[in-house]
């Protein structure tokens, strides 16, 4: 019960920290609050990027907001088409599963009434 009221404390807390921010708002606020959260996060990532070896900083930067936006709603588009196939497909994948469930049935059943049927002196 102590883990649900922490969980839920911090859960309650993200979100009214987000709305108090403006994250929820029109796009210009949200956008504007992106350009703070980087150039609040710039000095942090460089201090990082030199205590990391060589090989590791080779870190891409942050994108911009046009093209998360643009990813945000090619993504969301994709997600939106596939529901909708499989929503349109689902009347063949359901007829197709209930055959196929009823031919393994049918062939599980059939063996047995077959040995069933036969008497212990009969020769086929």
């Amino acid at each position: 019960m102590i883990k649900f009221g922490i969980k839920s404390a911090v859960l309650g807390s993200a979100i009214y920290y987000t709305v108090d921010k403006g994250v929820w708002k029109d796009s210009a606020t949200t956008s504007e609050l992106y350009k703070e959260l980087e150039n609040g996060a710039s000095p942090y990532v460089g201090e990082l990027r030199k205590q990391i070896p060589y090989e590791a900083r080779l870190l891409p930067p942050l994108p911009s907001n046009d093209r998360i936006s643009y990813l945000f709603k090619y993504y969301w588009n994709s997600g939106v088409k596939a529901t909708f196939k499989f929503l349109v497909n689902l009347p063949d994948h359901t007829s197709n599963v209930v055959m196929k469930s009823y031919n393994y049935i049918a062939n599980a059943i059939e063996p047995s009434e077959q040995t069933t049927n036969t008497s212990p002196g009969d020769t086929k």
